[in-house]
């Protein structure tokens, strides 16, 4: 059955490329259903084993980063598009088998959303996870964010040789008491702890501290280097990734990619030539235009962006929101994030389904040269290919496939 269930999902996977879609999780859903534990047989076949990579932000730009890591040395398996739902996985295992079932590799790399991960280790035990961080996220989905924590919690118990945690975040580190395999850490210094700020610490001018040391550390960020200390030795990359906090991603990728055995030369030199994720600080040619779209979720990670942001200059700062599921359809996190002296730009544009709810919170922030473009036809049909600038676009998920697809008409950019 398993091998059915391989074939219709690939025949799937081609005819949704035919008809020039990307062909998603569809080949997923279908061979899950003629093959309920395809997912479990396949992926115990891996020499080298499973590797989960969760938390509220940053999970795609680690996960890219780490399967870059990894492939200098072997052979992996990843979910490349951010698709982290159980189905996305299946898609991957589907589109990647052999036509006799078999998967040729050595290690899987799996991106996974919070509540999905959890049940991915019913299925599937990891053989290590890297969790991240533990951020408000879709209130309306996940509810509290000790809720997300306890989603988590399943990971880290069902990890069988080894868990990576984030020790800067207090929800992250308390998951080391229900770990059953070895733990490493990852963290920042204490000069940068103001930077890197949990939820709990948003409007806070105090910021807490580690008691203990960590295996792999941030330690500067100056002059656009990341410096990372891991092992007695000192990294220092030159990343292509928008904002500060793909520092901190880099810190963790570094820690599991040298327990694994690369050296840490090898992970200097391949982090600095790793381009960022789709819409995650992607830069997008249009004519003579630069678009970069950035991702923003949540209160953190919007924060962070913003950081990011700070340091160019935009012609114009478009802020995308959409309220669709995937976004999260409550938007009242958008009045934890601070905007005021954050937009480096003579215009602000709000667009999507609550571009006017943006535009009302922008103006709390006494925000200037507020223009409302809800139809984002409409937005990308206002920028000038022939006019020379950057449009900095902050937008949420939806919206942001959205933007790719349309300017998937105009440029070069591959439709996802």
């Amino acid at each position: 059955m398993d091998l059915i269930a391989i074939w219709s999902g690939k025949i799937i996977y081609l005819f949704l490329r035919l008809i020039g879609r990307s062909g998603g999780t569809l080949p997923g859903y279908v061979a899950e259903k003629l093959s309920p534990n395809l997912l479990t047989r396949k992926l115990s076949s891996l020499s080298g084993g499973v590797i989960v990579i969760s938390g509220t932000n940053g999970k795609t730009t680690s996960t890219k980063m780490l399967t870059a890591l990894l492939a200098s040395q072997y052979k992996i398996l990843t979910n490349p598009t951010g698709s982290n739902f159980t189905r996305g996985v299946v898609a991957s295992v589907v589109i990647n088998a052999s036509f006799f079932g078999k998967l040729n590799f050595d290690y899987a790399v799996i991106e996974l959303d919070e509540a999905y991960a959890a049940k991915f280790v019913e299925k599937v035990q990891p053989d290590y996870s890297l969790i991240l961080n533990v951020s408000r996220d879709q209130m309306d989905r996940f509810g509290e964010i000790d809720y997300t924590a306890k989603l988590l919690q399943k990971v880290v118990a069902s990890t069988t040789k080894q868990v990576f945690l984030n020790a800067d975040d207090r929800r992250v580190i308390s998951l080391q008491s229900a770990a059953n395999c070895p733990v490493k850490t990852f963290g920042v210094s204490k000069e940068l702890a103001s930077i890197f700020v949990s939820d709990d610490e948003l409007h806070s001018k105090e910021f807490s501290t580690r008691q203990h040391g960590v295996d792999a550390e941030l330690v500067n960020l100056e002059d656009g280097i990341t410096t990372i200390k891991i092992d007695h030795q000192t990294l220092k990359l030159k990343l292509n990734f928008f904002g500060v906090y793909n520092s901190q991603n880099a810190t963790a990728v570094t820690l599991v990619a040298q327990s694994l055995g690369l050296k840490v030369k090898n992970i200097e030199n391949i982090l600095g030539s790793i381009q960022p994720a789709f819409g995650r600080g992607e830069i997008i040619n249009y004519g003579k235009q630069k678009i970069i779209l950035q991702l923003v979720k949540n209160p953190s990670g919007f924060r962070q962006a913003l950081m990011g942001g700070e340091q160019m200059i935009a012609d114009q700062i478009v802020i995308a929101i959409n309220d669709n599921y995937a976004d999260g359809r409550d938007v009242s996190w958008l009045w934890d994030v601070e905007f005021e002296g954050k937009l480096n730009s003579k215009l602000v544009v709000t667009s999507g389904s609550r571009a006017y709810d943006m535009a009302l919170r922008l103006a709390y922030d006494e925000i200037e040269s507020i223009m409302v473009k809800p139809n984002l036809n409409e937005l990308v049909d206002s920028l000038k290919p022939n006019q020379k600038g950057i449009t900095l676009i902050y937008t949420t998920y939806t919206a942001m496939l959205k933007l790719r697809s349309i300017l998937a008409t105009k440029t070069t950019v591959e439709r996802i």
